[in-house]
């Protein structure tokens, strides 16, 4: 297993956006919008704009995680992924493995990252920000979340520990979706919320083995 880099290990939020800062420096302030080179993915997203906060339903222990990651990967702005594991901690060689830079991508572990991480909002520098099945998250830190995103130009995935449900909506977010492997062969996406609700199925080389091949 390849070492964890340090910036990783560093839980120094000040330290993490002076990293950030100096990349988004010498990048163009444009940042792409998302893209993941799967034709039957990237159409999800076709209508997503800065601004725009995607809920994601995705259970512990179905692969579903390599969905969102898919579109972490082609020319990001710098990003950050704000995780909660209950104690699981962040394998550099795994996402190495699925393509992902991590030139681009920064880690910070937080159980409440509106209180503990608010700075990271109120800026710009992270036009990616991933909330990963946060411990602590109440109606208004969604609200403040989506405010900043618009406010900011900011992409905002939040990840839910569980399948998001039709019947409880979510007014902040443009897009709600489940994911998650279907058995060895496909990964399943469920849109609850968005421009085409329903069920898409991407087979399994597409995501996690041979994604060039995939159109």
């Amino acid at each position: 297993m390849a070492s964890l880099p340090a910036k990783f290990a560093d839980h120094s939020l000040q330290r993490q956006l002076q990293s950030a800062r100096s990349l988004k420096n010498g990048q163009s302030s444009r940042a792409p919008l998302l893209h993941s080179g799967i034709d039957a993915l990237d159409e999800c997203f076709q209508q997503t704009r800065p601004g725009d906060l995607i809920e994601w339903g995705i259970p512990p222990g179905l692969n579903g995680r390599l969905i969102p990651l898919q579109l972490l990967k082609q020319q990001i702005p710098p990003s950050v992924w704000i995780y909660h594991h209950h104690g699981l901690g962040v394998f550099a060689s795994s996402w190495i493995s699925h393509g992902v830079d991590l030139q681009r991508l920064f880690f910070i572990c937080s159980e409440n990252p509106v209180r503990e991480l608010r700075p990271l909002f109120m800026e710009d520098t992270f036009k990616r920000i991933i909330i990963d099945a946060p411990r602590r998250f109440s109606g208004g830190d969604m609200a403040f979340v989506s405010q900043q995103a618009r406010k900011q130009g900011q992409i905002v995935f939040l990840i839910r520990h569980f399948f998001l449900s039709e019947k409880r909506g979510n007014p902040y977010a443009s897009l709600r979706i489940n994911t998650w492997q279907s058995g060895q062969k496909s990964f399943s996406l469920q849109v609850i919320k968005g421009p085409r609700n329903g069920r898409i199925s991407l087979p399994y080389a597409a995501v996690a083995e041979e994604h060039g091949r995939y159109n």
